[in-house]
């Protein structure tokens, strides 16, 4: 393994250091960079968090309610690609267990708790997250930028809707479906992990805006951008190897071509590496962008109109990208709201 710490059998690699010790090195980075980011930032914080509000949403809000019709478009297809995603992915015989380094003597299984202690109710959502990490003012960001937009023309959707039906604080502490979603969630999904930061029960109108617009961000926004750029970063395996097959160096200046190339993962791991990275990348045949709708589940005139208005903020958002994008060397479209799944369905 690479350490942070130096010793004699480990040495911090540097630019400096010979042509193929800084490759190794930054190799060997980029293979932890494809663990973490498919079972954590990935499974975890989009694809079973999209199973926990799905979930939740089935088993406490009667069809009549409004938060049950707010977030059913956001529920397609998210339990069928899990139940996928838990045969083909992270089964014994699955593709992790199969063709990546963490998937020997059931080191998933000890990965994802030790994701779920980093989880916390900030990190999810955009604004706190971005602020926690001190990201405000770093350039060229397009992530933020295009997230931060997006954030906010949910949030203004949300506040509208929920607001229809949310008249005081009162309304909020006196509707017990709303409260038993909310609580199924921290004790099922954040297992009562106070530390999280997640609410087990709503006080506010506002704490309930707040929290259903991370939901819909999550299963929408934030699995569109860690899911659909995967082929276009490591479709070139080097930059994303799905596990290597000798181990980091112990000593400077030992490392050669022939040994960096040793180090790659076999042909027929690259395969279906690739392959993966691939499907999962690709656009659905029947994919249905943030903001459409093909169920009409609202009637109120008022909520409607709040849904036309969502849906025109959104249009007029994917011509602001367009129009950044032409001036960019390589576009960044991953956010446009057209390439947005309203869910988690792939």
């Amino acid at each position: 393994m690479l350490y942070q710490e130096p010793s004699e059998e480990n040495p911090i690699f540097l630019p400096t250091d010979s042509i193929w010790d800084w490759l190794l090195a930054k190799t060997f980075v980029r293979s932890a960079e494809f663990h973490e980011h498919e079972l954590n930032v990935h499974l975890l914080r989009t694809h079973l968090l999209a199973e926990v509000f799905s979930l939740a949403t089935m088993r406490n809000l009667p069809s009549a309610h409004p938060l049950f019709k707010l977030l059913m478009p956001h529920t397609r297809y998210t339990f069928q690609i899990n139940i996928m995603a838990r045969n083909l992915w992270i089964s014994e015989d699955g593709i992790f267990k199969k063709y990546t380094a963490i998937g020997r003597d059931d080191a998933v299984n000890d990965f994802l708790p030790h994701s779920i202690s980093t989880l916390t109710y900030s990190s999810l959502c955009l604004p706190d997250n971005i602020k926690e990490r001190g990201l405000e003012k770093i350039p060229n960001y397009y992530y933020r930028d295009d997230g931060l937009k997006l954030w906010d023309i949910i949030n203004q959707f949300v506040n509208g809707t929920l607001k229809c039906y949310y008249k005081t604080d009162d309304d909020v502490k006196e509707d017990p479906e709303l409260q038993n979603w909310i609580r199924e969630i921290f004790e099922y999904g954040f297992l009562k992990k106070e530390s999280s930061g997640i609410p087990s029960s709503f006080s506010k109108v506002e704490e309930v805006i707040k929290f259903v617009t991370m939901v819909i961000f999550t299963v929408s926004a934030q699995h569109a951008v860690v899911n659909n750029g995967q082929f276009g970063f490591g479709g070139w395996m080097p930059n994303l190897p799905t596990s290597l097959r000798l181990p980091p160096p112990k000593k400077k200046g030992e490392s050669t071509e022939k040994t960096f190339f040793e180090t790659l993962p076999d042909v027929t791991t690259t395969i279906h590496g690739l392959a993966v990275l691939y499907l999962l990348s690709k656009k659905s045949s029947d994919h249905c962008a943030l903001g459409v709708f093909t169920e009409d589940l609202f009637g109120d005139a008022d909520v409607l109109q709040h849904i036309s208005e969502f849906q025109q903020d959104l249009r007029k958002r994917d011509l602001e990208v367009n129009i950044r994008n032409r001036d960019l060397p390589l576009p960044y479209d991953y956010l446009k709201p057209a390439n947005v799944d309203n869910s988690v369905s792939l």
